[in-house]
């Protein structure tokens, strides 16, 4: 590779960065502009009520509303970032060409792991168990996710397609 080329490449993974850091916080405000209006507001009246516990499968959780509230923010969130990367931060990039419903399921699969994993699993123990307001809890959160994300969407899902040589 010449310097032209690599520059280029330094500037472009900069601008990525940067674009990728700015959908994820569009992300973090959906999924906190979520989680606020279905958990502290009585819009969602429909919902369990603060504190009441629910039995899942092998545990108990000890704030059903809470739950659902992050489940619901989680997608939505995670619909609003592939968005994002789909048409803004990668759009330019020579991904590996694949179908569009195969680069979902994979964003979707990544996201298994890291929003309903890290992020959620992180902030309903940093709040339901250690007590720690869900506005603190989630950055923690989101940082952890930060680095698996990142990995994921550049590695696997926007991929570089392999550039000949000539």
């Amino acid at each position: 590779m010449d310097l032209r080329g690599l520059v280029l490449d330094i500037v472009g993974a900069n601008t990525t960065i940067i674009k990728f850091l700015l959908v994820g916080t569009i992300g973090y405000v959906i999924y906190q502009f979520v989680v606020a209006v279905m958990y502290d507001t009585p819009a969602f009246w429909f919902l369990p009520e603060k504190g009441e516990s629910v039995r899942l499968l092998l545990f108990d959780h000890g704030d059903s509303r809470f739950l659902l509230s992050t489940l619901v923010a989680t997608e939505l969130s995670i619909m609003g970032v592939f968005t994002g990367h789909t048409h803004w931060t990668f759009r330019n990039r020579e991904s590996v060409t694949k179908p569009l419903w195969i680069r979902l399921g994979q964003f979707n699969a990544k996201a298994l792991v890291s929003t309903l994993g890290i992020l959620t699993v992180t902030v309903n123990v940093l709040t339901v168990q250690l007590d720690i307001a869900h506005y603190l809890a989630v950055p923690v959160g989101v940082f952890l996710a930060f680095f698996w994300n990142w990995t994921w969407d550049t590695q696997i899902v926007w991929r570089r397609a392999r550039r000949r040589q000539t």
